[in-house]
């Protein structure tokens, strides 16, 4: 019985990390023992739910200018940052879709990290859903990491990182990770180191960036 309890433990854990981007709210699975986990991370159960809530007011405005936009568009919010991602044929979009972000109250920046060159076929939505998910589940396993302080997010290959590290040698290891699963092209880190979390973030296209293939070269 023990067993079966353990393994109904891990996977209850796992559900709930995977399920911790976007605009997914927080919900109770086994009542405190959850809500333990929200308020192990950084910015707590009260910034979790403000997080999730900016996250569903952005994506309610972006269906309200256009329901193509809305579905073209992923949507994560960490600590009042919200992360833009995806493709789309208009180039006054992205622009438009920074717009009707920050005019979410709550917002403090903007990481428009939208594409306006080519588009996202299905197979290439579920390659990005598939290293998303492989990154996340080797994080949750990483007895080291404080997982669910991370936020995961992949678009044509492109993983973008965002949340709060304990220390730069997590983060590190956060990254090499992320470079290391198959079909990343590229890994944008935006992550934050524990006390810096009310620093801005500049958007930057080049340093935060790091190319896969010469990540396993090195």
């Amino acid at each position: 019985m023990l067993g079966c309890q353990k393994s109904l433990t891990n996977y209850i854990v796992l559900t709930l990390f995977l399920g911790l981007s976007g605009c997914v709210a927080p919900f109770v699975i086994g009542g405190a023992a959850t809500v333990g986990m929200l308020a192990t991370r950084e910015k707590g159960i009260g910034g979790t739910f403000s997080d999730s809530g900016i996250c569903s007011k952005v994506k309610s405005n972006l269906y309200n200018f256009n329901a193509d936009l809305h579905a073209k568009v992923s949507v994560s919010v960490q600590n009042q940052e919200v992360l833009l991602t995806g493709v789309v044929q208009d180039p006054t979009w992205s622009s438009e879709a920074e717009r009707l972000t920050k005019g979410v109250e709550g917002v403090k920046n903007v990481l428009n990290n939208i594409e306006t060159v080519g588009e996202e076929s299905l197979g290439s939505l579920t390659q990005d859903g598939w290293i998303t998910t492989r990154i996340k589940s080797s994080l949750l396993f990483e007895s080291d990491l404080y997982s669910l302080n991370y936020t995961i997010e992949t678009s044509n290959g492109i993983v973008y990182l965002t949340g709060i590290g304990q220390n730069e040698t997590e983060v590190n290891r956060v990254v090499e990770i992320a470079r290391n699963v198959s079909g990343v092209r590229k890994v944008v880190n935006y992550v934050k180191i524990k006390g810096q979390e009310g620093a801005a973030t500049e958007q930057q296209s080049e340093s935060p960036t790091v190319p896969a293939e010469e990540a396993k070269e090195n």
